[in-house]
């Protein structure tokens, strides 16, 4: 009989849990609707690339989407089950709340499994891959923004002229460039003809240049002429927003290994390492809040609720939301130096599981929870102050 309300109970959480994340993902990439846009209108890319880029992003969504989606799930089920006496049923079968929970711990183990993989591994893998994949677009259509027999200035220090450009593979004929990236050095370079490139690897943007002449005037009065058969320009984006991703690494595209180390060279150089501490730590806490959120749902789940207005949807957000500002708040002062790095980032784990350990035990106990009783008592004053404030 146990394995059967396991099982049963299990798949009454699973079913809402994945169709959570199904909408939470979808509706979080609806941000990037914009993004998408212009790729499509001002880079051309096609179809592959379009799912390339969803794939390297969705990972960056996950790692807060399946914490909240268990939380959301677990209240769904055990509220519903509470709704329809089922609860009440099994108690007094002697089914303790202990027991009803093992399905609750199975999927929380699971969950966390999952959420580890996706903050230590994927997360990181799919912020830099989301990044070169832009920075590549960027390179490999750096030549469709020039015009022939117009001056562009597309690129960082250099006024680059092209006679004609070639449509069929972007090669450039009649090639003048005006080299002012060093104020001591200017040249004026002139080639017959030349071709811009991207390396995936070295990730940089090279103008091949054949058959030309360097005119560099230097210090001191002297001027140089220099005949090259082949000559490679490194060219960089005007744009700031384009940089690239392997220089320009944030915490977000560092493994925990690369954090680490980040913050050993930060503590060796004498300078503050909380906020790398965090951001190492956080990796972490994260996937462990769902163990902190199981041990609330379960006794607010099996409360009685007796409106539809106030939903275990709603309950759960207003968590999530306590657990945001709480995690902001402490992260904060973690960075000022006014609490400790490690403290602040599992603060906010800790806080929830010490009213999540209260609430289990009232609910052991067949005793109310204060805070829901509350809620229950001055929802239509909260709905009230919401509905104002949405009307303003």
């Amino acid at each position: 009989m146990p394995k059967i309300i396991n099982s049963y109970l299990f798949k009454e959480i699973a079913a809402p849990f994945v169709l959570i994340i199904a909408i939470l993902t979808i509706t979080s990439l609806l941000s990037k609707v914009l993004k998408l846009i212009e790729l499509v209108v001002n880079h051309g890319v096609g179809l592959l690339v379009i799912l390339k880029f969803l794939l390297f992003i969705i990972p960056s969504f996950l790692i807060y989407i399946i914490p909240i989606s268990f939380l959301i799930s677990v209240l769904i089920a055990y509220n519903r089950l509470s709704n329809d006496n089922e609860i009440t049923a099994m108690k007094t079968s002697g089914i303790s709340i202990l027991k009803i929970s093992r399905p609750v711990i199975l999927l929380a183990v699971f969950t966390y499994g999952v959420s580890v993989f996706f903050t230590f591994y994927a997360f990181p893998w799919g912020s830099i891959s989301s990044k070169r994949l832009l920075y590549d677009i960027a390179k490999s259509k750096a030549s469709i923004g020039l015009k022939e027999r117009v001056f562009n200035d597309a690129f960082d220090g250099l006024m680059l002229y092209a006679n004609r450009i070639m449509p069929e593979d972007g090669s450039l004929e009649g090639i003048f460039i005006s080299d002012h990236r060093d104020e001591k050095d200017n040249s004026i370079i002139t080639a017959r003809t030349g071709i811009i490139s991207s390396d995936q690897q070295a990730m940089n943007i090279t103008l091949r240049l054949l058959n030309g002449t360097i005119h560099r005037s230097e210090e001191k009065g002297l001027y140089k002429v220099i005949n090259f058969t082949t000559y490679d320009l490194n060219l960089t984006l005007k744009d700031d927003k384009i940089k690239n991703p392997d220089i320009s690494k944030t915490n977000r595209d560092l493994t925990i290994s690369q954090l680490k180390h980040k913050v050993t060279d930060i503590k060796r150089r004498g300078e503050n390492p909380a906020p790398y501490i965090i951001d190492l730590h956080k990796r972490f806490a994260l996937p462990a809040s769902i163990f902190a959120f199981g041990l609330l749902a379960i006794p607010l789940g099996i409360q009685r609720v007796r409106t539809v207005r106030f939903t275990s949807f709603s309950i759960g957000l207003g968590i999530m939301l306590f657990y945001y500002v709480l995690s902001t708040a402490l992260e904060s002062l973690g960075e000022k130096g006014i609490v400790n790095p490690i403290i602040a980032v599992w603060g906010s784990n800790i806080v929830m599981i010490v009213i999540g350990m209260n609430m289990f035990y009232k609910a052991a106990k067949d005793s109310p929870i204060k805070t829901v009783a509350w809620l229950e008592e001055k929802k239509g004053r909260i709905f009230a102050i919401f509905k104002r404030r949405m009307d303003e």
